[in-house]
């Protein structure tokens, strides 16, 4: 469900009149929508499997929220560096970077300019559809990526505007979603696609579990902040990104056996540079606020590189600095 949601999304904003060439033309010139939709999921047979509503938002770049309403209340944001996505039901959201998601997933195009870097687009043949508007414009775009989770998508636009689009997946099913009440070039600010982590939730990275549901006194609005810093320091470690990884750490960092800041920042470039391949995993993840500018985070960690596999228990001390948090301590054994 969330897969088709999310395909939904970024392409739902790429709509014109006139075929490929004017979905291109909206791609370039809208810079913000807003709309209500319906969207009605159907099997190979024809017979429903769900039928929801809600309201979506996009703004460039690369900032989108997908809100459900109607039976249920879900959510999809991308905030511009990060894709949060929240399933009410498992109480359960997953957070990756835009940039890891983009080439698998088409999340990208609805604030995006390059949508044939992801799709191949072609004109097609009317389709069946429930809409009254005649002259209605059909583009097909097939993802480039393996592993999108659908084999197509189809746009349906006339006068400018975007009616319909449709999802088709692996199994077959066709997801229609319809668009009413539709403004283009609106007004809208950061705070519209800020992702409130709810109480009690599981989040999930990287296909690693953080158990979020700690004391009461710890799950604060402030803890998505901490969750998703945490979420980059991994995908920078484990992505090898070390002028990223470093940059997490404060200047005052507390370093092991009383080395010089820059020795050691000299010390993890070489050792992680050393490493064909590195994979962390983290679960059990608590987060303690000491008051609004400092937390203690503590989690077991999974280290895997090509040379060695470690598990250990860990702790890291923040602290906020010119509005962001960085690391002022690593503890392992706590």
């Amino acid at each position: 469900m969330n897969k088709l949601f999310a395909a939904f999304l970024i392409l739902s904003f790429n709509v014109f009149a006139d075929g490929v060439s004017d979905l291109n033309a909206f791609a370039n010139n809208i810079s913000s929508m807003s709309s209500e939709f319906s969207q009605v999921v159907l099997d190979k047979k024809g017979l429903k499997l769900q039928d929801v509503q809600g309201v979506m938002l996009f703004k460039r770049p690369n900032k989108f929220r997908w809100d459900y309403l109607k039976p249920y209340q879900n959510q999809i944001i991308s905030d511009g560096d990060r894709l949060y996505m929240y399933d009410q039901d498992l109480r359960q959201v997953s957070i990756n970077p835009i940039a890891k998601v983009a080439g698998s997933t088409p999340l990208l195009i609805i604030a995006g300019k390059n949508i044939e870097k992801y799709f191949t687009l072609k004109n097609i043949d009317d389709q069946p559809n429930n809409e009254e508007s005649q002259n209605i414009k059909w583009v097909e775009a097939i993802p480039k990526e393996e592993g999108a989770g659908f084999s197509k998508v189809i746009l349906g636009l006339s006068n400018n505007k975007l009616l319909v689009m449709k999802i088709v997946d692996a199994f077959e099913h066709t997801t229609t979603i319809s668009f009413k009440n539709a403004k283009y070039n609106i007004s809208l600010v950061d705070n519209d696609f800020l992702f409130k982590l709810p109480d009690g939730v599981d989040v999930v990275q990287s296909g690693a579990a953080l158990n979020a549901t700690a004391s009461s006194s710890s799950i604060k609005n402030q803890d998505a902040e901490i969750l998703t810093f945490i979420n980059d320091w991994l995908s920078a470690w484990s992505s090898k990104d070390t002028d990223l990884y470093l940059s997490k750490y404060a200047q005052d960092f507390k370093v092991p056996n009383g080395d010089s800041f820059s020795s050691w920042q000299n010390s993890r470039k070489q050792k992680i540079a050393s490493q064909v391949k590195i994979t962390i995993e983290i679960e059990e993840v608590k987060v303690i606020m000491k008051n609004e500018n400092s937390a203690r985070i503590q989690f077991k960690q999974k280290y895997t590189s090509d040379k060695f596999t470690e598990v250990s228990n860990k702790s890291l001390i923040i602290k906020k600095v010119d509005s962001k948090w960085l690391i002022q301590e690593e503890i392992s054994g706590k």
